[in-house]
């Protein structure tokens, strides 16, 4: 067991130094169009020679490779040899930019400081330094295609290069370092939360269980005898007749709320058929409950997994409760749909909106029992408008095996 906690705190760490230097190529990306935008400017305004439009088609392919690399990073690629390489490529158009426009006496050299810092957030001490010999050599073949290789001005530049690796690096690694324990420690959370909020539902499937086997059988045998006991009733004897029917009434009804707590605490449907039935299921018993039209839209043809379902219909059951009894709606509309590589489940009303357009405890359940899954679950409301309740879990793998928690006569 403590093995296990120490792998899974290892990867969760691992998994969170691979999202922090996801950050750091993403800032990396923003800082490229910044630039782009602000190279031409300064080149322009620095009243040196530009040698168009070669620098200007540089400008198109920077703004091509950019995009590239925003694709990339969109379809999840987080590789460490994608910092590395994109940070030799910043330095070769880094290179060619200051070619174009004034060789080594160019304005656009101070960029060279400026991508240093964002290989120190992105790249080791090592491959860190590896750059800075790598923009040190780049200098001197401006100053050596200038004819200005043995000037001062050289050694100043390559200085402040090497000055700015050895003296951010060590603030970058540690921002690194507490970003990746912090989220580390989140996920950490969230693994827990996941894990008690299993521990809770096994427990309400083997409250469902008990109460469907003991008490369903208890009261569907009184329920039979009661009845049998009704054709003996001798047919003059009209106080044991009525006797009879109100206790035969009062133990439908006590089997119809035993129905209904069973479907709260663990649905069948939800095991047996899915989350469409089952979310078509409570829907019925909502508008049987409030009289509420309600309409419901299933925008996909393949459906989540039992504990990726199981949270979308908790969030649908609280919001519906909400909606009965606070939100005095006139209508209501669901959609289930498959969306960004998950499910999305959307309840919206036309009724009074949330108090201060704040969530009460129960939907700030459903919220952590969402991200709990690394989903998110989002609320619009106001006064007087109505609430839209929006739900996204990602594809997990399928749970435990579900017990049958359900109650029928």
């Amino acid at each position: 067991m403590i093995r296990s906690e120490q792998n899974a705190a290892d990867w969760a760490l691992a998994e969170a130094r691979a999202r922090s230097r996801e950050s750091a190529e993403q800032l990396a990306v923003r800082l490229r169009w910044l630039s782009i935008v602000a190279m031409p400017i300064v080149a322009r305004l620095s009243g040196q020679p530009i040698r168009s439009p070669w620098f200007e088609g540089l400008l198109v392919l920077g703004i091509a490779y950019n995009l590239s690399i925003s694709r990339a990073l969109g379809r999840g690629w987080r590789a460490p040899s994608l910092s590395l390489a994109t940070a030799v490529t910043d330095s070769l158009f880094l290179l060619m930019s200051c070619w174009l426009s004034g060789g080594i006496h160019s304005a656009l050299t101070t960029y060279d400081y400026l991508a240093m810092l964002s290989v120190c957030t992105r790249l080791s001490f090592v491959p860190t330094l590896a750059l800075g010999a790598l923009y040190a050599a780049e200098l001197s073949l401006l100053a050596w295609l200038d004819g200005s290789l043995w000037q001062g001005e050289l050694p100043v530049k390559i200085c402040y290069v090497f000055l700015t690796a050895i003296f951010v690096f060590p603030l970058a690694e540690e921002a690194r370092d507490r970003f990746a324990e912090v989220l580390a420690g989140h996920q950490a959370q969230r693994r827990l939360l996941h894990r008690l909020l299993r521990t809770g539902e096994d427990e309400r499937r083997l409250v469902a269980r008990e109460l469907h086997d003991r008490g369903g059988g208890a009261l569907f045998s009184l329920l039979h005898g009661l009845r049998r006991l009704r054709e003996f009733v001798h047919p003059r004897d009209a106080g044991a007749e009525a006797e009879v029917d109100r206790l035969i009434a009062v133990t439908e009804a006590t089997v119809n709320d035993l129905r209904a707590l069973l479907a709260d605490l663990r649905p069948r449907l939800l095991d047996d058929l899915g989350l469409a039935e089952a979310l078509r299921e409570l829907l019925s018993r909502e508008r049987a409950l409030s009289g509420i039209p309600v309409s419901f839209e299933v925008a996909t043809d393949v459906l989540p997994d039992s504990e990726s379902a199981l949270a979308l219909y908790r969030v649908a059951q609280e919001a519906f409760t909400n909606i009965r009894r606070h939100a005095q709606a006139n209508e209501a509309n669901v959609r289930l749909a498959r969306d960004d590589g998950g499910w999305t489940l959307a309840v919206e009303d036309d009724g009074n909106g949330l108090n201060d357009g704040r969530a009460g405890l129960g939907l700030r359940t459903m919220q952590e029992r969402v991200e709990a899954l690394g989903g998110r679950l989002e609320i619009r409301s106001a006064p007087g408008s109505g609430t839209k309740i929006w739900a996204w879990v990602p594809e997990n793998l399928s749970g435990e095996g579900n017990g049958d928690s359900s109650f029928s006569r």
